[in-house]
């Protein structure tokens, strides 16, 4: 079966990490060389497997033999051995094992963003402290994810200490990797628009459609270049640089003077750069405009196909709350910084194993119903533990996929209703 074969892939890459341990570990020379309950293996399966538990329910549901139960502290000794860099490695291996990746005209659209994550309070922790409106302090961390649209998985992610300003760092580096498909086109909203992300992605060949500020919104690309106050698409040419001369100065329309502290790296010899850019604007409502800038070409990518991708974005929107609210990406068994750590890049690869099973997983369709019906994730990922647990066989755990189904409806639109959100104690959580 299609998933049997999965997991093997899954497991085949855990043990290839596993076999290499020595360079996954703090201390190559002595970690995970004596023989123990929890050898590296199956700490790393354990703590994929972890739900939103306490840690020693959690160790009594997964250990079910009492010879084979670990100690909490014996589950925290053989975690500080293990460095993060395992996990993403895993994840590599897995993501990149398959070659029958759904496309939308011969590419993969994946969508950069990043998503704040509350975690355990250390006042000493200088790197993730914040402060609310109250000048309350927490402490948080910032996930930065390019993420496919159409398979459902994470290609690459970052874990950062900083707020949303380093998420343009955070895609470049990711662009400078390249730990994703060659025929991808990237897609990013609003935070993204920056000078040196756009030059980075043309010099690097890499193509991209980003949303921008109207044209009649302060710190836009487009506000200085006398648009129509209609829809359009155009091509727009601007001239970067940082020299402060009369020519510069007095024609405004042509050049666009970059300040000190904005990060450039493509500026030539002279002190210029040209930044060719195809800039698109729809309309969203009557009164209100939509603008997108790409480097995509109209002979492969009209207007509509333009709108349809960038729609295609708010897919990883929904693979954080999958994360946060469905996997339990919020709900750490630790204050430690490198096990939460070890714990977000778990519920990544979760998420990761649990889309690539359920999108090969073919669920049936009736005329009889009034919407199409997809997988509900909720209790698919209860399924897949139960799974990987081995109390529920491969055929079993399909049949439960398929009755419990998910109306698709593509047209509903709500307003966000954003909420501060805390880490949750230790004491609180499910037993």
């Amino acid at each position: 079966m299609i998933p049997d074969k999965i997991l093997n892939v899954f497991n085949r890459s855990i043990k290839m990490v596993c076999s290499n341990i020595a360079c996954y570990c703090n201390d190559p020379v002595s970690d995970f060389t004596r023989k123990r309950k929890l050898p590296a293996e199956t700490l790393i399966h354990f703590i994929v497997q972890m739900q939103s538990k306490s840690l020693n329910s959690e160790l009594c549901e997964y250990f079910t033999d009492l010879d084979s139960l670990p100690t909490a502290s014996a589950l925290c000794q053989q975690r500080d051995k293990l460095d993060i860099s395992a996990f993403q490695r895993i994840m590599h291996l897995f993501v990149n094992a398959f070659d029958d990746y759904k496309t939308w005209k011969g590419y993969h659209v994946l969508a950069c963003d990043g998503s704040d994550v509350n975690i355990a309070y250390d006042e000493k922790d200088e790197d993730t402290k914040r402060q609310n409106g109250n000048n309350k302090p927490f402490s948080q961390l910032h996930i930065n994810g390019l993420y496919d649209c159409i398979n459902h998985v994470f290609w690459d992610t970052s874990i950062d200490t900083a707020t949303k300003t380093r998420e343009c760092a955070a895609l470049m580096k990711m662009i400078m990797r390249h730990d994703y498909p060659v025929n991808s086109i990237i897609t990013a909203d609003r935070g993204y628009e920056k000078y040196n992300l756009m030059a980075c992605c043309i010099e690097n060949n890499q193509k991209f459609v980003f949303r921008i500020k109207d044209i009649n919104v302060f710190g836009s690309i487009l506000s200085n270049l006398n648009l129509p106050h209609e829809e359009f698409d155009l091509d727009v040419t601007k001239i970067l640089t940082r020299k402060q001369t009369n020519e510069t100065k007095n024609n405004k329309d042509k050049f666009t003077i970059m300040k000190k502290e904005s990060d450039f790296d493509y500026f030539d010899d002279d002190g210029f750069y040209e930044l060719n850019l195809r800039v698109v604007r729809f309309k969203i409502t009557k009164e209100t405009y939509e603008c997108l800038v790409t480097n995509l070409t109209r002979d492969e990518f009209d207007l509509n196909e333009l709108k349809k991708m960038y729609h295609m974005r708010w897919n990883i929107e929904t693979a954080f709350k999958m994360l946060k609210y469905i996997i339990g990406m919020m709900s750490f068994h630790s204050k430690k910084r490198n096990f939460i750590q070890q714990e977000i890049y778990a519920a990544i690869l979760l998420h990761c194993l649990t889309n690539i099973i359920t999108e090969r997983i073919e669920v049936e369709q009736s005329d009889k119903r009034k919407h199409h019906y997809k997988v509900n994730l909720s209790t698919a990922v209860t399924n897949m533990r139960l799974w990987l647990r081995k109390i529920i066989c491969t055929k079993e755990m399909i049949k439960r996929i398929k009755k419990y189904l998910a109306p698709v409806r593509p047209d509903r639109k709500y307003q966000r209703n954003m909420k501060p959100k805390s880490a949750i104690p230790f004491n609180t959580k499910a037993s």
